[in-house]
C-alpha cells in the first residue's frame, strides 16, 4: 500500500511533508494511548538498542528508507520531549502554566521533586525497554 508522490511544485513537496509529520505525530500520541489501554504492550517498545538494530536493518534497504527511518525518529523524540514529564520540555510547558495560572512559580522544591519523579520515570523505562530489546536481540 506505498505510494510514490512526485512533484516539481517545492511547495506541494513542503505541504506533504508536514502532512506526513503530523500524521507520524499522531500514530506516536495513539501509540501511548494505546499503551495505556493494554492494546500495545511494553515489550512491543524499541529503546535505544532495538532501534539501533531496527536502524542497521532499515540500512540495507537503501538511503532514503535510512532517512525516512531517522525522520521517524525525531518525530517521536519530539513527540515524547513535549509529554507532560516533569524532566522533559512538557513538563516544563506545565510548569509555566501554572505560573501563569497563579501567578507564581512553582517552589523549587516541588520542582525538584517532579524532576526526579520525572527522571526516575524515564530511567525505567529505559531500562525496561533496554532489558527487552536485548532479550529480543539474544534468543529471550
Amino acid at each position: 500500500d506505498e505510494k510514490l508522490l512526485r512533484t516539481s511544485n517545492p511547495m506541494q513537496a513542503i505541504v506533504w511533508g508536514v502532512e506526513d509529520t503530523h500524521n507520524m505525530m499522531m500514530k506516536t500520541y495513539l501509540t501511548f494511548v494505546r499503551l495505556f489501554q493494554g492494546t500495545v504492550r511494553v515489550d512491543q517498545l524499541k529503546g535505544p538498542v532495538g532501534i539501533a538494530h531496527l536502524g542497521t536493518m532499515v540500512a540495507e534497504r537503501g538511503l532514503m528508507d535510512l532517512l525516512f527511518f531517522l525522520g521517524l525518529i525525531s518525530v517521536n523524540l519530539a513527540v515524547i520531549n513535549f509529554l507532560p514529564i516533569p524532566i522533559a520540555d512538557g513538563g516544563h510547558f506545565v510548569m509555566l502554566l501554572i505560573e501563569r495560572i497563579t501567578g507564581k512559580p512553582v517552589s523549587p522544591a516541588i520542582q525538584n521533586i517532579t524532576a526526579l519523579a520525572g527522571l526516575a520515570l524515564i530511567a525505567t523505562v529505559f531500562i525496561v525497554v533496554t532489558f527487552n530489546d536485548l532479550s529480543n536481540l539474544f534468543g529471550g
